[in-house]
């Protein structure tokens, strides 16, 4: 199996002592690292809810907001959305830009649930090792929420189900911005066996609430009373290796974007334009043949959609056959009267998540 190398290997037992401490220091975030130390220790990305390619906003269960951020939900239903920190604030270190906040809309249910999550690529993450997770939260009200790690072993893995209720937590949120920490045991993977679809995980979760059937796995975190509304903010996800935390893991924007576009990419939001292509569009439909390259390599072969919004006599598809983990391969739809250049304009998605 390949995989890229494990960034927490850049942590060797010298620098961990010497940040960590005495055997009696739980908590190290006031202490300041050099420059490039421990790099890559964090294994969420977009922890710091920065890269938002899909939208600012999402009432629908799955991705649709915060990139490699998840949000589920069944029964109750919820809006997902980027909200902004006050510049100069000083209740999250940092200066963080911005904060995810999930308004949830409960309905009773033995079987209803919100949650957000995130799917850590390779279940060997952490695996065998003890961990911690970091976050800042509150809520508009004093409110319970739960964390939950799970493993899957991917499509024909073995064991085959989720192995799930590792390392539940409850937190206590207020109405003020806290730090919360829990430290959990990942299970071995030793004797396992991986599946061949490349789709295997770790994965952490976030319960907002939760009816019965989830209660082992929730700590009991059950729901508020029928038809009630409430907000929870979550900000400065971090996941490492070792027993306590340790600062929050800043990445260069660009950095952070590149993690996010291994899954999920799409044409220059940013500036507005769409993709523009000129090429032959031939005397028969899919005579010519030309490849777009992605930013970066994508963890598997993508679902990839195009929007055409503008043609010059040329019409494209996207050709599956021809496309790669590096490129998408697009093919003329229309033959023409002669081998004479045209133009089209499209934008498009291409998602290889988790």
């Amino acid at each position: 199996m390949s995989r890229a190398r494990s960034f927490s290997k850049l942590i060797n037992k010298d620098n961990y002592a010497t940040y960590r401490g005495s055997d009696s220091v739980t908590d190290i975030s006031a202490v300041s690292l050099p420059q490039g130390t421990l790099n890559f220790r964090n294994k969420i990305i977009n922890g710091n809810f920065d890269i938002w390619q899909r939208g600012t906003s999402q009432t629908s269960s799955g991705y649709g907001s915060a990139d490699r951020w998840v949000n589920l939900h069944a029964g109750s239903t919820k809006t997902a959305s980027q909200q902004a920190f006050t510049v100069g604030q000083t209740d999250v270190p940092g200066n963080p830009k911005y904060y995810l906040r999930n308004v949830v809309s409960s309905v009773a249910g033995t079987g209803n649930y919100c949650l957000v999550l995130q799917r850590i690529e390779g279940v060997e993450t952490l695996a065998g090792q003890t961990a911690t997770l970091s976050f800042w939260a509150k809520a508009d009200s004093n409110k319970n929420i739960a964390t939950e790690f799970l493993q899957y072993f991917g499509t024909g893995g073995s064991p085959s189900a989720l192995v799930n209720t590792i390392g539940v937590t409850t937190h206590n949120l207020t109405t003020s911005w806290q730090k919360f920490t829990a430290t959990v045991a990942v299970p071995s993977i030793s004797g396992e066996t991986l599946g061949s679809d490349g789709n295997d995980r770790l994965e952490l979760n976030f319960w907002f609430e939760a009816g019965s059937d989830f209660d082992s796995r929730t700590n009991s975190l059950g729901q508020p009373d029928n038809a009630t509304t409430y907000e929870v903010d979550i900000a400065q996800v971090q996941l490492e290796i070792g027993p306590v935390p340790t600062p929050f893991e800043h990445r260069p924007y660009g950095t952070e974007l590149a993690l996010c576009q291994r899954y999920y990419e799409t044409d220059d939001a940013e500036n507005g334009a769409d993709t523009r292509i000129s090429m032959n569009k031939g005397t028969t439909a899919a005579s010519y043949y030309w490849s777009y390259p992605y930013k970066v390599t994508k963890r598997a072969l993508p679902t990839v959609t195009i929007n055409q919004t503008y043609d010059d006599n040329l019409t494209l598809y996207y050709n599956s056959g021809s496309a790669t983990k590096s490129h998408m391969g697009l093919n003329n739809a229309t033959g023409g009267s002669s081998d004479t250049r045209a133009l089209a304009e499209f934008n498009w998605t291409a998602d290889a998540e988790l």
